[in-house]
């Protein structure tokens, strides 16, 4: 049985947390007929279609397994898309309530609940001696670690290999005039270059982020911090050109028409059906954009949040996963790349052991629960050393050795700016308003919550 060794905490908590371990010791054991004497929430965002499929993981296996390994305890598990999956979360903390611990974003979303006091200090857990470093500054405030990260989120462009090299296109476009090249390329040739679902408008920043890494970030690495002490503005910024960029390629007719239609799991289906050469998205959608994984060797899981598993019968092509660059000819390329979401406890749970007891379990890479984790989290890279092996990322790590990163905007401001940033930008598509609309309602959304 591995142990669970708390080196230091809370002040009041620290004799008690010294004390846990990751087995159930001192906890009498019930009988099957026997209710649990303990329930434990856990919430999640996504949707739970049919109460458990959308994602399995957590609305059937980590329940049993929990059972099965705490026979006193029943955890309760909860999905909800992420807007009402966000507020209701945040009604319920503020009142002192919320589910025993839960998933949440990193950077400046985790601080905000932190200077709330809404999270559970987690310093010292012997377990974080396991996890990168960068996998964990996304989970840190003022030196203290308040969540146990997934891993890795990686921004790029999903992209058909084959359709590429049958029009000529023989490696994955470095720079923006060259990606405007192979987009017109592919348009002449009767193919759709860019399927992206616009009607599911979170999606819309995984195009931007990657372009404002190279345009933002890298004249201006300090470009958030400045916004958030209120010494610089979205008006007047780097963020012009990168909207501007990125909407020529919906007034070029290189993003399939009608985006605003199109959802997820359609736009998914068109790309796994070669219907379109091109989607942006993210590592976390390995399962729904690889039917039978990378030429039939993937696992076909879903990951993340809201995603449906890849339709049967995609057809069968070499995926390939790079950067969307935002950079002109000469100048550096930077990669889009954060610390994927994570898990938090609630400060006023009234299940502390208990928690630290599952968490435990679930990441102990010795564990039956840990093998499961890993099925559906499998393309996070989160653990010191990890291997994915996952070639379709080959290329993409490769580059993350020669080039440097940028975390996606978002995480750096307060919840509401980049919700501010994409409604503004489905109205720019459909006819409405400009670029100086959007970047007037991230300013104005942005001092509101300053």
């Amino acid at each position: 049985m591995n142990a669970l060794h708390i080196h230091r905490y809370h002040t009041g908590l620290a004799a008690l947390l010294l004390l846990l371990t990751a087995g159930c010791s001192g906890k009498e054991t019930v009988s099957p007929n026997e209710e649990p004497r303990v329930s434990v929430r856990y919430m999640h965002m996504g949707v739970a279609v049919d109460a458990e499929e959308n994602n399995p993981y957590v609305m059937r296996q980590f329940p049993a397994a929990v059972a099965e390994r705490f026979p006193g305890m029943a955890l309760e598990s909860e999905m909800l898309p992420e807007d009402p999956y966000t507020k209701t979360l945040l009604v319920q903390l503020s009142s002192g309530e919320g589910p025993d611990f839960f998933e949440w974003w990193p950077m400046r979303q985790l601080s905000e609940l932190v200077a709330a006091g809404y999270l559970q200090d987690l310093t010292g857990m012997d377990i974080l001696k396991r996890f990168t470093p960068d996998s964990l500054k996304g989970f840190t405030v003022d030196g203290k670690v308040y969540g146990l990260p997934k891993g890795l989120s990686i921004m790029a462009t999903w992209y058909n290999k084959e359709l590429f090299k049958q029009h000529g296109i023989s490696s994955f476009p470095s720079d923006w005039p060259s990606f405007l090249v192979a987009c017109e390329t592919l348009k002449q040739a009767g193919v759709t270059p860019i399927v992206m679902p616009d009607g599911d408008r979170w999606f819309i920043q995984f195009g931007l982020y990657q372009l404002a890494a190279s345009i933002v970030y890298a004249e201006h690495p300090d470009f958030d911090k400045e916004l958030l002490a209120g010494s610089r503005t979205f008006t007047d910024s780097p963020w012009r050109e990168a909207l501007i960029k990125y909407k020529t390629l919906y007034d070029k007719g290189y993003v399939a028409a009608g985006s605003l239609d199109i959802g997820a799991a359609q736009a998914a289906a068109l790309f796994n059906e070669g219907k379109a050469a091109m989607m942006f998205n993210g590592n976390w959608d390995y399962g729904r954009l690889t039917e039978d994984g990378e030429n039939g060797t993937g696992t076909g899981n879903t990951v993340g949040a809201g995603g449906d598993s890849a339709r049967d019968g995609a057809t069968a092509f070499e995926r390939g996963f790079m950067p969307l660059p935002g950079n002109e000819q000469g100048e550096p390329l930077l990669l889009s790349v954060g610390p994927a979401g994570g898990t938090v406890v609630n400060a006023n749970t009234r299940h502390l052991s208990e928690v630290l007891d599952i968490l435990a379990y679930q990441f102990d890479p010795e564990s039956k629960l840990y093998a499961l984790y890993k099925q559906n989290y499998d393309v996070f890279p989160m653990y010191k050393g990890e291997d994915l092996g996952i070639p379709v990322f080959d290329d993409y790590t490769m580059l993350m050795n020669e080039h440097d990163s940028v975390y996606f905007s978002n995480q750096a401001w307060p919840v509401g700016v980049a919700d501010a940033l994409c409604r503004g930008f489905q109205d720019w598509i459909a006819g409405h308003g400009t670029v100086d609309d959007i970047l007037a309602a991230m300013d104005e959304r942005l001092e509101a919550l300053r």
